[in-house]
């Protein structure tokens, strides 16, 4: 066999090798032919045959087609006996891709006679120049017109049918075109299906029908029925599909199902429907949908709405009052959904509806309950404020009374004692003399203390120099009672607040320091404060046990609260702060945060 003898005929035809030729060299050099096929195996072996044939007489051979279809014709070439290589190297054999070929000569989305003649009669002239042979013959396989009929462009397909016959009008060639017969499979594919065939001068059938094909005619016919029988079977498993869903959504019982035309004039009614609005199908049938939704809503246009989000932007979910046929309302969820036919076009919509009263109520009482005990918690934080002021105000009247009052009469008694020991220091009493030492002595004692209760009970310098230089005071006397080392971060710029505010974190700090001294075991602490442009920031950190061991401490998580920490916590939230302790590494950190603007 040469390098490009034609093979055996694909079709099963007793056709041998000269049969084949003489075929070829009788055959239009112009034809134009469709192919209809069911398997793409078929395809691909009718068209190695036409291509082969071409090939094995010494003309060339053009293949348009998708990736899948022209590697299975060359993969047949090559298992028919025909070096493709060379026929490629020789120009005799050209491959193209469909898809690509077609966007060269598509112009926003149509086609362009002058590209196309200018793209695909190059393809043609160029094949035929490569033979060496001005009689040489082209054999073309185009599959564009399929690809165009699958994106639903059935008049693009039919018109680049015709821009083909345009242009064997001007260059020799045989065309072969093919469709998959499954691209037909509706009744309103018959007339372009018609259109299609008249624009060939062969028409081939798939491959079920070709032994019994005769004449041209019949094959047109056969062809026809096949496309018939095609949208028939489409049709009857559509209708079987569209009856199954029908039953199934009429027997939903907890939804109410039902479809309405663009209007929202109700055309269809399942028995959820039935069950939860209360009409039956006869009474409802026909008439609006916005019959469903309350006097006042109606006034403002909300069914129009509805349909129109639904139409816009393809979906609406809402939930609302609706009214069934005795005139009660319920509480329902909504799903309206626009259906739309294979062109776009709105043909009706879908409605999907939940009785969801039960739920309804059963939120309103949660949420009745939420605001019930929010008005408790405000009413509780209310008492405890006043709680907490009323506690100031007592430390404040104790600490003046401590100074003006049990402090005074201290002083004036160790005043007393003095004068009396001046009196008695030249008497020879040496007993009775450092006796009185003593006395002066314990006396200065309890005056130092007191002053110190009195101050710790309320700092006369919190209100006369601010929260800093008190802070400053109370620290300097922590660490000397306490023994543990502590720092305060403080800028000197520290800003004067309002008193509420100074009054509660000078107490916040005064807690916590007590809290590390009782509890904590640490031998360091550190107090930082901070004032930003809209919150004062307080941390006070230690290095001790940590909070989950300290005993009678508060509540980080599932722990219960001290009094002091409780009341730490309370004082930042009545002043609108958030508070956090939390466990530091190692010891405990305690966080603070007040904002300006409730102090302000």
């Amino acid at each position: 066999m040469s390098e490009f003898e034609p093979p055996e005929a694909a079709s099963g035809e007793a056709m041998d090798v000269n049969e084949a030729l003489a075929a070829w060299r009788e055959s239009d050099r112009q034809a134009h032919t469709v192919q209809f096929y069911e398997d793409d195996s078929f395809l691909v072996k009718e068209v190695s045959r036409f291509i082969g044939t071409a090939l094995g007489a010494g003309d060339c051979g053009v293949v348009i087609g998708t990736k899948a279809h022209r590697e299975g014709i060359a993969q047949q070439l090559k298992a028919n006996g025909l070096n493709i290589g060379v026929a490629i190297k020789q120009g005799r054999f050209v491959s193209l891709d469909a898809a690509e070929t077609l966007a060269k000569f598509m112009v926003a989305g149509h086609l362009d006679q002058e590209r196309f003649t200018s793209v695909i009669g190059e393809v043609i002239v160029r094949a035929q120049k490569a033979t060496g042979r001005e009689d040489a013959r082209v054999a073309a396989f185009g599959e564009m017109v399929a690809l165009l009929w699958a994106e639903g462009k059935s008049d693009a397909a039919i018109r680049l049918e015709q821009l083909w016959n345009s242009l064997a009008e001007t260059h020799a060639f045989s065309l072969h075109c093919a469709y998959p017969m499954r691209g037909f499979s509706r009744r309103d594919h018959s007339e372009p299906f018609l259109k299609i065939c008249a624009e060939h001068s062969g028409v081939l059938p798939a491959e079920s029908y070709m032994t019994l094909l005769q004449e041209e005619e019949r094959r047109r016919e056969v062809a026809h029925l096949q496309q018939k029988a095609q949208a028939v079977e489409s049709e009857a498993a559509l209708r079987l599909s569209e009856e199954r869903f029908r039953i199934l959504v009429e027997g939903v019982q907890d939804y109410a199902i039902y479809s309405m035309d663009p209007n929202g004039v109700i055309a269809s009614w399942n028995a959820g429907a039935h069950r939860i609005k209360g009409y039956t199908a006869e009474e409802i049938i026909g008439r609006n949908f916005s019959c469903f939704y309350p006097p006042e809503d109606v006034e403002k246009g909300l069914p129009g709405k509805v349909l129109q989000i639904a139409r816009e932007q393809g979906h609406y979910d809402g939930e609302g009052w609706r009214v069934k046929k005795d005139g009660s309302r319920f509480w329902c969820n909504v799903v309206v959904t626009p259906i739309r036919d294979n062109a776009g076009t709105l043909i009706g919509f879908s409605k999907i509806t939940r009785d969801m009263t039960e739920r309804k109520m059963l939120m309103d009482r949660v949420q009745q309950h939420a605001e019930e005990l929010e008005h408790a918690q405000q009413t509780l934080r209310r008492l405890s404020g006043q709680l907490l002021q009323v506690q100031d105000d007592e430390r404040r009247r104790l600490a003046r009374e401590l100074h003006d009052g049990a402090g005074q009469i201290l002083a004036a008694l160790n005043m007393n004692l003095e004068s009396l020991q001046d009196a008695i220091k030249a008497q020879i009493a040496p007993n009775m003399g450092k006796r009185l030492a003593e006395s002066i002595r314990l006396t200065n004692q309890v005056i130092k203390e007191t002053r110190t209760l009195s101050y710790l009970l309320h700092p006369p310098l919190l209100d006369e120099a601010g929260l800093r230089d008190a802070l400053h005071w109370f620290v300097g006397g922590f660490i000397e009672r306490s023994g543990i080392q502590t720092v305060l971060e403080i800028s000197p710029e520290f800003p004067r607040l309002p008193q509420e505010l100074e009054i509660a974190v000078f107490r916040i700090i005064q807690e916590g320091l007590t809290n590390i001294h009782r509890h904590s075991g640490s031998p360091k602490a550190r107090i930082c404060l901070e004032s930003g442009e809209n919150e004062i920031l307080l941390t006070i950190a230690d290095e001790g046990k940590g909070i989950s061991a300290a005993p009678g401490d508060g509540q980080n998580g599932n722990r219960k609260l001290g009094v002091g920490i409780a009341g730490m916590r309370e004082r930042v939230l009545q002043l609108g702060g958030c508070f956090e302790i939390s466990a530091g590494n190692p010891g405990t950190v305690i966080k603070a945060t007040f904002p300006l603007a409730v102090a302000e």
